[in-house]
């Protein structure tokens, strides 16, 4: 699939102080936006359906419909009530309400359309994840087991702990690659030179994290697999280590941008961990006894499945973030929600993209989309000059840039689902 090329060169002045750039739009006005709409959308739907030849015919036409809505164009629509996230839903919809598939924000039409498929395989009555037979075959995958069996060996005891904590966040960054909706990058694979990293605030979030007495760790996950696979091996490593008292793992309420972690694959991946033996055995043993013992914790949220920004967290989720050591935010979506995604003028530091974030934040992703803050403008200068003119978008480059928690210049909205 050939993907256009970006159109972020027209982010070249700085917003006015105290608002964020806009979002970008499925229009036109960002090339790689609308085709990410116009074209990759309906290609999972076809996908989807493809890989559930079982779905009974008034699902397959409720698929086939939606995919049609979105190829025409036509407005946005809303799923119907009851549904446990509805009122969040219905409140954050009518913003757009009356625009188009092809006409809106991007990071809300595409939160809105997994929700519609979601709504279509009527996931909530049967609990059959539409995306499974993706995450199935990656959790198959020998590869899978080759990169974690090395990344364990690289960052064993031996090594100082400075050493072995960055390397296991390198891993996992790195990890990100391996999109399940983006075959293109995550043929990438995992190894990845000095030179791809355009962002790197290890050493600083490193050192702010074993510079305090432990405490509680959070992680935003994005990708079930092989990501998620490292991102075990991280939490191994703060629990084991005693680096952090606890860790909880934020992970989505239901299916979307299909590969993205669930409570149930989280269990599928310790129970094909414990059968494979060896190592990835011994690691699912020590999670499990973690899970045990309360200092590790599986949270879904419904927030996740839409595209609430990380200013804009509910108290369920902003209070217990105000009292972290650190937040890690995997991926590329995660990015998007701290981003504004938006398209920001070099040298604005990440402070100011997420303030009103409570926590010193960690963000780890590949980049896939053109929304990009906290680069100098030197880099930004050689890499358009450069011969690679998706670099902001192929997956082949990666950030690792951490941020101490600014005071919020603007109040939360409030979210109908916060006593849940």
């Amino acid at each position: 699939m050939t993907i256009p090329e970006s159109t972020a060169e027209s982010a070249d002045a700085a917003p006015p102080a105290g608002q964020r750039p806009p979002a970008l739009r499925t229009d036109g006005s960002n090339a790689f936006a609308h085709h990410s709409m116009a074209v990759r959308v309906p290609g999972i739907i076809r996908d989807t359906l493809a890989r559930n030849p079982d779905y009974p015919p008034s699902v397959q036409d409720a698929l086939r419909r939606l995919h049609d809505e979105v190829v025409t164009n036509a407005p946005l629509r809303l799923f119907a009530a009851p549904a446990p996230d509805h009122d969040l839903w219905a409140a954050r919809f009518r913003a757009f309400e009356g625009e188009t598939w092809l006409g809106s924000e991007w990071l809300f039409c595409e939160f809105l359309v997994y929700r519609l498929m979601v709504d279509a395989v009527r996931y909530e009555s049967t609990l059959r994840d539409p995306f499974a037979p993706v995450k199935q075959e990656e959790v198959t995958s020998e590869a899978l087991w080759e990169v974690l069996g090395s990344t364990l060996a690289r960052t064993g005891d031996e090594a100082p702990i400075e050493a072995r904590l960055t390397g296991r966040l390198l891993a996992t960054l790195w990890g990100n690659r391996i999109d399940l909706s983006l075959t293109q990058t995550a043929a990438l694979g995992t190894e990845a030179g000095d030179e791809h990293l355009l962002a790197n605030d290890l050493s600083q979030a490193v050192s702010h994290l074993l510079g305090t007495e432990p405490g509680a760790v959070h992680i935003l996950m994005d990708n079930a697999g092989t990501e998620q696979a490292l991102d075990y091996a991280l939490v191994d490593l703060l629990l084991g280590a005693g680096l952090a008292r606890t860790v909880t793992l934020h992970v989505k309420m239901l299916p979307v941008l299909v590969s993205d972690v669930l409570v149930a694959d989280i269990h599928t991946l310790l129970d094909a961990m414990t059968r494979r033996g060896g190592e990835a055995a011994a690691l699912a043993a020590r999670l499990r006894g973690y899970l045990d013992a309360g200092r590790l914790r599986i949270v879904p949220d419904f927030f996740w499945n839409t595209a609430g920004r990380l200013w804009e967290l509910p108290p369920r989720l902003h209070e217990p973030f105000r009292h972290a050591r650190l937040v890690v935010s995997k991926g590329d979506a995660n990015y998007r929600r701290a981003s504004n995604d938006a398209l920001w003028p070099p040298g604005v530091p990440l402070a100011e993209a997420v303030r009103g974030f409570p926590a010193p934040l960690l963000l780890l992703r590949t980049l896939k989309s053109d929304t990009l803050v906290g680069l100098d403008a030197a880099t930004i200068a050689r890499m358009d000059a450069g011969a690679e003119p998706d670099w902001r978008t192929s997956g082949a480059y990666g950030v690792a840039q951490f941020a101490l928690p600014a005071p919020a210049t603007r109040p939360r909205p409030s979210d109908p689902l916060q006593s849940r």
